[in-house]
């Protein structure tokens, strides 16, 4: 028998295997806050505003049960902290504050270095304690990391406290970052208020962080917002102790999320054709008794259609008695389908609250959601904790693919994706836009291809991008969206964390699909259309304009449908880096000095991008 082929084969797989192994998926956090960037632009932050020098009385608190992304200005004097649904697990209420290493403006601090730097400050407005005596103590929940990044050794989150006597802050607690991946749950502290330099008008206490960003030099594109710290549950108030942890309170510590099986929206009339089998049959209620007495609880829901401004479906959920702290996962059941009379798009708000003691804190008694239908397939909730993509040796050209189901004969007509932007634009490089058909679960052949596409951040710069495809495309039944590689760049698409994670997600290296091991969703829909139409609506790039020879050795002449509006032309390489551009309209192009190889000619019109490959030899 002839060994050499195998002798060969050995060979070249042992010579080959680190680079397939280096090639892989990957998670990073974020280099900007998306939901902050929203909220800023939709109400600039007023500075003035935060000035407030009116001293608050006791008690003191805050559970950040308002969704309301910046700390409260009637409680707190900056607004560099993230209140957030989110990044908490399992918090003592629903929503928390989290420090890291984002700004108020949505931006790393501009002062960020791999090395330990003074990042978020959570500082209290001015807090009256003339006369309160010697039993005021300030208690707080905190976790590190929750559903981000872990601090680091050296990474800390520090409390201090501010005398107006001496306009000194002096650390009263801190703790180092645990740096290691395992779950860190909600811990307690409670400390005393007791040096009279505090015990006056105008005391105040902060929370601030140490943190640090990411080292990736060889994928820049990585380079993230880390070390999470999240606060829930500040209270400061006189007649306490050390001992007195026990919080007379019954609170819903999440959200409720979608209500559909297998999405968090999708189009309308998919729904209304399947939706026996989509509607979920329960909404769930997740809530705690945080007292060390039985609590008498009632559960309540309201479904409103938003489009029509009417109840569609309310009911109770009955009452139960709750044993001290004891932690509530309630499914009610829920006898109700979605129905609008309108016919393409829906929204509903669905509420759930409780009935408590009249002594019971209220305002983190109550949760609601959104749920959507329009024109497109989601399984994220439209806001990251994360990015995702592959890279390392020998993921040129690997892909990802996201698996969807068309429950009726439709057509896809454009693709969206949420493109996380990266440091110093490091994910700025081509990518091929693919659809797949199914093969028994996994993707199987490709049914669309476009090539050579860029991420590109929405309009908005914090939302979804609409690649529209070339051509309508049928489905019917199982597909799959996604992207092939060009390079090795991290691309960081969107990731949502907070998700119900329903592991339909795949990439391929080295020929071979594997299911991704990360818990989350990425954040690509497909966008559907009824009308199986064959074309869609031109688009530049499509006829704007044509190169020849192709391939060109030394001259590459443009022919333009249109000069009007062309603002001028770039060259790139295939690995998206700029190596000729034009600032006025050319008609022939040197391209003598450029490597042998495949190369995008990219033009601006009226504002839109147009693109054309072409390809230089040398004869």
């Amino acid at each position: 028998m002839n060994r050499l082929p195998t002798l060969l084969i050995s060979f070249w797989f042992f010579i080959l295997l680190p680079v397939f192994l280096s090639a892989q998926e990957r998670l990073v956090g974020l280099e900007i806050n998306p939901a902050i960037r929203k909220a800023i632009k939709e109400k600039p932050l007023n500075r003035k505003s935060l000035q407030i020098t009116d001293t608050l009385e006791l008690p003191f608190f805050d559970d950040f049960s308002r969704n309301t992304i910046f700390p409260s200005t009637d409680r707190w004097a900056d607004q560099d902290a993230f209140v957030n649904f989110s990044f908490g697990i399992n918090p003592p209420s629903i929503g928390v504050a989290t420090l890291d290493a984002i700004d108020s403006t949505g931006f790393i601090y501009e002062n960020a270095s791999t090395e330990p730097f003074v990042a978020d400050h959570l500082t209290s407005l001015p807090i009256n304690l003339e006369g309160a005596g010697d039993d005021v103590f300030l208690s707080f929940y905190f976790q590190a990391a929750g559903r981000g990044d872990y601090p680091q050794v050296g990474d800390s989150l520090v409390l201090e406290f501010y005398s107006p006597v001496d306009t000194t802050w002096t650390e009263v607690w801190s703790i180092s970052g645990p740096g290691k991946d395992s779950l860190e749950q909600f811990k307690q502290i409670i400390l005393p208020v007791d040096q009279s330099k505090h015990l006056v008008k105008g005391f105040k206490f902060r929370f601030w962080n140490f943190a640090s960003i990411t080292d990736y030099k060889p994928s820049p594109g990585r380079v993230m917002n880390g070390d999470f710290w999240n606060l829930d549950y500040v209270l400061l108030d006189k007649g306490r102790s050390l001992t007195d942890t026990v919080h007379h309170d019954v609170a819903v510590f999440s959200p409720i999320g979608s209500l559909i099986k297998n999405y968090e929206s999708m189009p309308w009339k998919h729904f209304r054709d399947v939706y026996l089998s989509e509607m979920g049959s329960t909404i769930p209620l997740n809530y705690i008794n945080q007292d060390n007495i039985t609590r008498n609880v009632t559960r309540n829901f309201v479904i409103e259609d938003v489009y029509n401004g009417t109840i569609a479906h309310a009911y109770t959920g009955g009452a139960l008695n709750i044993a001290p702290w004891d932690t509530i996962y309630y499914n009610s059941a829920l006898l109700y389908t979605f129905n609008s009379t309108r016919e393409n798009t829906a929204l509903f708000k669905v509420k759930a609250y409780l009935i408590t003691d009249d002594f019971d804190p209220k305002i983190n008694d109550t949760t609601y959601s959104y749920q959507a239908f329009g024109d497109y397939f989601a399984y994220d909730d439209g806001t990251p904790e994360a990015g995702y993509g592959l890279d390392g040796s020998g993921s040129s050209h690997a892909s990802v693919a996201y698996q969807f189901k068309s429950e009726i004969p439709d057509s896809l007509k454009a693709i969206q994706i949420y493109f996380n932007q990266s440091f110093n634009n490091a994910n700025d490089a081509y990518f091929h836009l693919v659809v797949w058909g199914d093969n028994d679960g996994k993707p199987g052949d490709i049914i669309y291809k476009e090539e050579y596409l860029k991420p590109v951040l929405s309009d908005s710069l914090y939302d979804f991008y609409t690649y529209k495809l070339n051509e309508a495309i049928p489905v019917d039944g199982v597909f799959y969206v996604g992207w092939e590689q060009t390079s090795e760049t991290f691309l960081n698409v969107g990731f949502d964390i907070g998700s119900k994670s329903y592991n339909h997600l795949f990439f391929q290296m080295n020929y071979v699909w594997s299911r991704t091991q990360h818990t989350g969703d990425l954040m690509i829909r497909p966008v559907i259309s009824s009308s199986f139409v064959t074309t869609v609506p031109d688009t530049p790039g499509e006829s704007v304009f044509s190169v020849f020879p192709n391939p060109a050795s030394t001259y590459l002449n443009i022919s333009l449908t249109n000069p009007a509006g062309v603002n001028g032309f770039r060259i790139y390489d295939i690995f998206g880096k700029l190596v000729k551009s034009f600032n006025q309209p050319v008609n022939k192009i040197n391209i003598s000095d450029l490597k042998d190889g495949l190369y995008i000619i990219e033009l601006q019109i009226s504002g839109k991008i147009a693109r054309e490959k072409f390809l230089k030899i040398s004869y």
